[in-house]
């Protein structure tokens, strides 16, 4: 769908040694739906989208995504292993732009940037406060835990230990979102859920896990759908996005009960909503993540574009979640 707004150029200025000024344009679209002006999508109400475009050959690929408590700035990861920093910008309730970004290499544990695509891989990110954050890699399947409240893009990778499980599935269909859980029974515990690493019933494979304490469990799978990302809500459980490319493009936002979570069962998702294109703006949705705005609990979702630029896009999409 066309922007209905000018595009805006932003510079990417380098706020480190390891950040690259790249020039990124922001393009507002219209609307979710791309024939129609409705604004409520079942439990979700539209706060707007853009198009995010770079000839950077490091920008895109985006893979997972946090905001921070007021959905003022984001970070992401991307599959070729960099990091994406920048600020949000709004118009009333819309969001209208972003300022600021940053693009810089996810640093290995020797504070080597990535020296190819498949061993950095950086499928998912978390948020775990005080300035830390996980990365989930799927193609050498591990997660990594970096300090960029100390250290900035300087930050290394150090190894969180993860169930072994967590790389027995297909190539590249490994480890593909992670969080980490708190409150009730799963206080202070990690969780990962695979792409296409499905137990016996064809179910998605899912592990929570402290130390060397594992709960293995599988996310009921609809159809042609793969998890691709997973958030915490404020009521401790957990939002899943969903992607299906098996005609075109689809995406799909489901919820979890944490409680349904026990060793060896099988938890049924509760779809909230299911959007295909050409009918909406949505292309290879991997990132998701929520934070609260004006009162609102956001939810926001990246694509990934393969740095496929001719035929994908890097959309980022905001919605407000009705309680």
């Amino acid at each position: 769908m066309k922007a209905k707004a000018p595009v805006l150029a932003l510079a990417l200025m380098a706020t480190s040694a390891m950040a690259e000024p790249i020039t990124v344009t922001s393009a507002p679209l219209g609307g979710f739906q791309a024939f129609g002006t409705t604004t409520e999508f079942g439990p979700l109400s539209w706060r707007g989208g853009l198009v995010l475009a770079s000839s950077a050959q490091h920008f895109g690929g985006f893979s997972g995504l946090t905001l921070d408590d007021d959905c003022g700035s984001l970070l992401a990861v991307s599959d070729a292993g960099y990091w994406l920093r920048a600020d949000l910008s709004y118009e009333g309730d819309r969001l209208s732009g972003i300022a600021k970004p940053e693009l810089a290499p996810i640093l290995d544990a020797k504070g080597n940037p990535p020296k190819s695509k498949v061993r950095n891989d950086a499928e998912a990110l978390a948020s775990i406060g005080k300035g830390l954050y996980l990365v989930a890699f799927e193609s050498y399947p591990r997660i990594g835990r970096f300090n960029l409240g100390r250290d900035g893009f300087g930050a290394r990778f150090e190894l969180v230990k993860s169930p072994k499980a967590m790389a027995s599935g297909p190539a590249n269909g490994e480890v593909e979102s992670v969080a980490r859980l708190s409150g009730g029974l799963w206080n202070d515990t990690y969780l990962a859920i695979s792409e296409n690493n499905l137990d016996s019933a064809g179910n998605v494979r899912g592990w929570v896990w402290k130390g060397v304490k594992t709960v293995r469990f599988s996310i009921a799978r609809r159809g042609p759908f793969m998890v691709t990302d997973a958030a915490l809500l404020p009521d401790g459980d957990i939002l899943i996005l969903e992607r299906s490319f098996e005609t075109l493009p689809a995406m799909a936002l489901a919820r979890i009960a944490v409680a349904d979570i026990k060793d060896g069962a099988t938890v049924e998702q509760h779809l909230l909503y299911e959007a295909v294109a050409p009918f909406y703006s949505v292309d290879n949705m991997e990132g998701l993540a929520v934070c609260q705005r004006d009162g609102e609990l956001r939810v926001t979702l990246i694509s990934d574009d393969n740095f496929n630029r001719n035929l994908q896009r890097t959309l980022l999409l905001q919605f407000a979640l009705k309680p």
